[in-house]
């Protein structure tokens, strides 16, 4: 269970986040708000190395770190970040991020095909409770009969599909590597291609607004050094179907803050929904 507290932590940071994020994209286009926080997390992940284990010779690490890592930046990254921020820009918090729960689900799936993981019999009644709590967010009887599904939801479950593959190829490259090594590595792809794509889709007038918010931007580069890395120990530690059905939870945390922070109703769709979500959580995680 040394897996356990990572999860956690990785999944209270995130709920908070998940706050700061929303009042950004307000502010900064998607890849900008990506760029920044990979940026801001380089030198507190590079801090880490002071402290925690490295590869014994990071000039020589396999093709197996490697292929996982160039998946992951090219492709889930972009668009993961996209979709993940538009999510919160145009959806309800306490309607967003509980789709985080799907996350053991894709998980399953992709870490049966790369890494041979198989569900119980409990995981899959588990999934099967996500996917109903799902489909009740997805079909609100807020929206209109031609836009009869949140975008929001939607976008979020794209976002999420990519967050639980990634994972599985977050595990993949561990194995070869250390914990704190690869979450620099991948913090530094993606902040290289995250700038790219900031130039690309002509969001860098937004970069000029850093300078204003860098104590803030400073804090959520140390607590996403941070929860990224314990996120990466949890995965070396324990099945990663496991540690994020852990992070997942964080949607309760972040839930509760859009419906106080941001007046967001709590009706009884979103009641039973959520408890279709807990119930499938601690299903998978006990299965």
């Amino acid at each position: 269970m040394l897996w356990l507290p990572f999860a956690l932590f990785s999944a209270i940071v995130l709920a908070s986040r998940r706050v700061y994020e929303k009042n950004l994209t307000n502010a900064f286009g998607n890849f900008s708000i990506g760029f920044i926080i990979q940026a801001f997390s380089l030198l507190p992940t590079l801090a880490l190395f002071l402290f925690l284990p490295l590869p014994d010779n990071i000039l020589t690490l396999p093709w197996k770190f490697w292929w996982p890592l160039l998946i992951i930046w090219f492709i889930l990254y972009p668009i993961q970040t996209y979709f993940l921020y538009r999510a919160l820009r145009e959806g309800e918090l306490s309607e967003t991020t509980p789709i985080m729960a799907l996350l053991p689900v894709f998980n399953i799936v992709s870490s049966y095909l790369i890494i041979g993981e198989l569900p119980t019999f409990l995981g899959s009644i588990g999934i099967i409770s996500v996917v109903f709590g799902t489909y009740l967010l997805l079909k609100n009887p807020r929206y209109t009969t031609s836009n009869k599904y949140s975008k929001g939801v939607i976008y979020m479950i794209i976002a999420t599909a990519c967050i639980a593959i990634g994972s599985t190829l977050d595990k993949v490259s561990i194995s070869v590597s250390t914990p704190v090594f690869y979450s620099f590595m991948n913090t530094l792809g993606a902040a290289i291609i995250f700038l790219f794509l900031v130039y690309a889709y002509k969001q860098n007038e937004g970069l000029e607004k850093i300078r204003n918010m860098f104590l803030l931007f400073s804090l959520l580069g140390i607590f996403q050094a941070l929860a990224f890395t314990s996120s990466m120990f949890a995965f070396s530690y324990g099945p990663t179907s496991y540690v994020l059905a852990v992070r997942s939870g964080s949607f309760l945390m972040a839930s509760a803050m859009g419906i106080f922070f941001f007046k967001e109703v709590l009706s009884p769709q979103k009641i039973i929904s959520y408890v279709l979500f807990v119930v499938g959580i601690v299903l998978i995680t006990v299965g």
